[in-house]
């Protein structure tokens, strides 16, 4: 048996399938008591301010005018996997709960950037209900035995998931959660066009159109080749290339403004239609819902 404490989930949690077991660590009321008592504004925990430490003859602990960045959170739950090939498949299966729930979880002591969420779904638009939990480990396990001999192709499912997980981030300007989101997108193509064929010479204003009707989902207006370039490549070339959005210095205009479009909301709903039809339920209702709305969706697997 190989097992893992993960933090951080506020609830209790108590799902079994196959060879895997998720239970809830003792004291789980008093941890989120504790991690609620400081530095949570709404949904979000930010990181703690930064600490330097002197250890001359004062030893003096001084607080900078800066966060730390990177922070740890309370484990709250123990993963078991009763047959797991390695300490990769069962961290693969963290990332893809992490996904299923919408609230980061990692088994490392410092596994949080900034800011994270602590109230689930927070970081994707759908719920599940209990039975589909089951299904969605089950689907994420299948999907490590039938992948283990590609292992990038787990590594680019995690990079998706933290990509668009760093996209949403409360504090995050415009231009900067585009550039994550456009990450997490370029990870889905890496792993989509690991699995299957894809044309060749595909050019970056291709490739979204190209993961939409392979999983016969309706391409976005901005992801359609026009003269040549579609919008989002044109947006992408711009930011990375030339340090502009939408044709000024990055951070000093935004996309969209009196259209009543919202281009990085529609790019995050996409992300997470390809990762459950990457991860192996490209069948899913889900994956062809309307992704130009705020609305909450239920996947069911």
């Amino acid at each position: 048996m190989t097992e893992i404490d993960f933090g951080y989930y506020p609830s209790p949690l108590a799902i079994s399938v196959g060879n895997i077991e998720i239970r809830t660590l003792p004291n789980l009321e008093a941890t989120v008591a504790l991690v609620n008592a400081e530095g949570v504004v709404g949904k979000w925990i930010y990181a703690p301010p930064q600490e330097v430490r002197h250890f001359g003859a004062t030893r003096e602990i001084r607080t900078m005018p800066y966060p730390s960045r990177v922070f740890g959170l309370p484990k709250t739950h123990v993963l078991r996997h009763f047959a797991a090939e390695s300490t990769d498949h069962i961290t693969f299966l963290l990332w893809a709960e992490s996904f299923f729930e919408g609230i980061r979880l990692t088994a490392t002591e410092a596994g949080f950037i900034d800011a994270t969420p602590l109230v689930p779904g927070t970081l994707v638009d759908f719920g599940m209900s209990g039975p589909n939990k089951r299904k969605a480990l089950a689907l994420a396990d299948a999907f490590w035995i039938a992948n283990r001999c590609k292992p990038m192709r787990a590594k680019r499912f995690a990079a998706a998931v933290h990509s668009l997980f760093l996209s949403q981030n409360p504090l995050l300007l415009q231009f900067e959660k585009f550039i994550f989101l456009y990450t997490a997108l370029d990870a889905c193509f890496a792993l989509a066009s690991s699995i299957n064929p894809r044309p060749k010479h595909l050019s970056h204003a291709e490739r979204v159109a190209w993961m939409c009707d392979l999983f016969s989902m309706e391409t976005p207006v901005w992801a359609i080749k026009n003269g040549g370039q579609a919008e989002i490549a044109i947006l992408r070339n711009n930011a990375l290339h030339e340090a502009l959005f939408m044709g000024e210095p990055l951070g000093f205009a935004l996309h969209g403004v009196g259209t009543g479009s919202n281009l990085t909301l529609e790019m995050h709903a996409l992300i997470c239609r390809l990762l459950v039809a990457l991860l192996g339920a490209p069948s899913s209702g889900y994956v062809r819902a309307a992704i130009n709305t705020r609305q909450r969706h239920l996947l069911t697997l």
